[in-house]
């Protein structure tokens, strides 16, 4: 998952344990189970620098940070590629 703009606070630890969506439940919950499931999350480094989101968030998370090309790299390599 490439997590981009204002997605990239979502890796934080105070937003993981307070952000509950309406019909979709804890965002830590789901963020553990895709974790455990084996995602993993890729997250803009220029959308990051510009929120203050730095590597220390990403620590301990099946998480990097990664540029553009990173992003143009994963579309071409997967087979299925969507957004919600």
């Amino acid at each position: 998952m490439f997590l981009a703009g204002d997605a990239v606070q979502l890796i934080r630890e105070p937003v993981l344990d307070a952000l509950s969506g309406l019909g979709t439940g804890s965002l830590r919950e789901s963020f553990d189970a895709v974790s455990a499931g084996g995602a993993r999350f890729f997250v803009s480094g220029m959308s990051s620098k510009a929120r203050g989101v730095a590597q220390s968030d990403l620590d301990g998370k099946p998480a990097e940070l990664a540029m553009p090309n990173r992003l143009v790299q994963l579309a071409f390599e997967a087979e299925r590629v969507f957004t919600y």
